[in-house]
């Protein structure tokens, strides 16, 4: 026997096996959905008890709102991070309404896609998302309460939202103080 007649076929079935290997299966296409599934982003969620209003003197900006935002999979474990866009909205609030969303204010659209953004934005103590939004006093109207609303929008195409109405206490400052609480 040569080498050619040994080298041949183990050539042949190491190519089948490889082929094999690397060509997706029909029946895999479920199973990776279903492991996607348990890593991605299933909710976006406003930390409500440390959202506010603040002076951010100490980065060149005077009144801003700091949010802070957290991410959970379909195992509710917070602390994921996530790879996209946040469109945060401010509304004016309407007493009395199911949609409680009047007239938008202020928009801001954040980045989240390379690793310099994912820098600037994560805290990696408290695993949120901490994102310091400023604010011109003069072209918001002064109310006692206003609707903040975030989506959420993925690499994949879903869009996960969250709201919180921030409620303006009358204490010093253009802004005043502030309260958040659940719609």
């Amino acid at each position: 026997m040569n080498a050619k007649e040994v080298v041949g076929p183990f050539v042949l079935v190491w190519f089948w096996s490889y082929a094999g290997c690397v060509t997706p299966q029909s029946g895999d296409e479920a199973a990776r959905q279903k492991m996607l599934e348990l890593i991605m982003p299933r909710k976006i969620a406003i930390v409500k008890p440390f959202t506010r209003v603040r002076n951010f003197e100490d980065s060149g900006s005077s009144e801003g709102i700091e949010l802070l935002v957290q991410a959970s999979n379909s195992l509710d474990n917070p602390g994921l991070m996530i790879v996209g866009g946040i469109r945060v909205e401010l509304y004016e609030f309407v007493a009395g309404s199911g949609d409680q969303k009047g007239r938008q204010l202020e928009q801001w659209d954040i980045d989240l896609s390379t690793e310099k953004q994912q820098r600037t934005y994560w805290n990696t103590l408290t695993q949120m998302y901490e994102f310091r939004l400023g604010i011109d006093p003069t072209s918001i109207p002064p109310a006692e309460r206003y609707v903040l609303m975030i989506t959420y929008n993925s690499p994949l195409g879903e869009h996960l939202t969250d709201d919180c109405v921030i409620e303006y206490c009358k204490t010093a400052g253009p802004l005043g103080g502030v309260r958040v609480r659940s719609p």
